[in-house]
């Protein structure tokens, strides 16, 4: 219920990060990097 805000505040609280926006040619772009161990 929460969105894209949520997601990021979930991503971070595992101490990973969540980007997203608007792009240059007018789309839009998800990013997530999340720690996982090798």
């Amino acid at each position: 219920g929460q969105g894209l805000a949520g997601l990021a505040e979930r991503a971070a609280l595992t101490g990973g990060r969540l980007e997203y926006g608007a792009t240059a040619s007018g789309g839009f772009r998800v990013a997530a990097w999340l720690p996982w161990p090798a």
